[in-house]
């Protein structure tokens, strides 16, 4: 499904798009299997080390309230959103998904057939009342290398996978606020870090509400932020970014992969294998957290995700 010329229009005047029932059902299922089976595992472990009681493991309880139940029973608070939130997932199910037809069919309506997948991708389990999971207002390209980010181009997909509703924390956005270019980002909220008052650019802001199957198409330099969650279940969504083939991606210290590709289809990334051997080749463990490992200048303008004393490792 190709955009038309006015959603194209409005991508560019406004800075973002949403397109309603973009993914099938099949696009999102097996990811979400693979999610299901991975809270099962985390659950039996927080069991195993004494910080659950079986009795609280709630096994009959639907994908998008059972993480919510037990992080709430769990003795360390922090268990189940250390190992969950913002986790690349090289896994074949978030493959499939980052390279869905339709969805890349969308993203070369944008920034033509030449296709890169972004490194900078993060699953996202935002659990109900968790501060730190509440990210300010903000540009993605703020979180890129700064001499890379005035020539990146990325789009921004924005995928929930359960409803994503006002309540539950959904996404807002500043309506044709790129158009402000980067703005400086200086404001400190929670673990985050965000566009203060004084910087904030003019324009209505507009609440994304998405059903599963919508997406949110969002530019890099487009100001947004998601709303803190006040419901009972999980908001699960992710985000996969996109840019041109050879672009600077301004996250030089991961590597993407080719999703689509007219003139060099032989290296289009063929499975989540290809991903992950991405990793192996330059070096790095493809288990890592998106953002450990960053370089030096992006550790010191990083945004904080979780608290400064929260480990991440698998340890912990």
């Amino acid at each position: 499904m190709k955009l038309s010329p006015t959603q194209v229009s409005e991508f560019s005047d406004q800075g973002f798009l949403i397109v309603r029932g973009l993914l099938a059902p099949a696009a999102l299922q097996p990811l979400i299997l693979e999610l299901t089976r991975e809270v099962d595992q985390y659950i039996e472990e927080a069991v195993a080390r004494g910080l659950l009681a079986r009795s609280d493991t709630f096994p009959s309880e639907p994908f998008e309230r059972r993480l919510a139940l037990v992080a709430r029973a769990c003795a360390d608070p922090k268990f189940f959103v250390r190992r969950l939130y913002g986790k690349q997932h090289k896994t074949a199910g978030m493959f499939a998904l980052r390279t869905w037809p339709a969805l890349l069919d969308v993203v070369e309506s944008l920034i033509g057939p030449e296709i890169f997948a972004h490194p900078m991708t993060m699953l996202r389990p935002k659990l109900p009342d968790v501060a730190a999971v509440n990210l300010p207002w903000h540009q993605d390209i703020a979180y890129l290398l700064e001499d890379a980010a005035g020539e990146a181009t990325l789009v921004n997909c924005w995928i929930p996978l359960v409803d994503a509703r006002a309540d539950n924390g959904c996404l807002q956005v500043v309506a044709g606020s790129h158009r402000a270019r980067r703005l400086p980002h200086d404001e400190r909220v929670d673990q985050w870090i965000g566009i203060s008052d004084e910087q904030f650019p003019a324009g209505q802001v507009v609440t994304c509400e998405l059903a599963p199957g919508d997406v949110l198409l969002i530019g890099e330099q487009l100001v947004h932020r998601s709303l803190p969650h006040r419901s009972d279940a999980v908001r699960w969504s992710l985000d996969t970014r996109y840019c041109r083939v050879g672009a600077p991606t301004g996250r030089d210290h991961k590597p993407g992969f080719i999703a689509r590709s007219r003139r060099a289809p032989e290296r289009v990334a063929r499975s989540h294998h290809d991903w992950i051997r991405a990793f192996e080749e330059a070096g790095l463990d493809w288990t890592e957290r998106t953002w450990k490992g960053l370089s030096a200048e992006l550790h010191a303008r990083a945004v904080r995700v979780l608290p400064d004393d929260w480990e991440l490792t698998e340890e912990s």
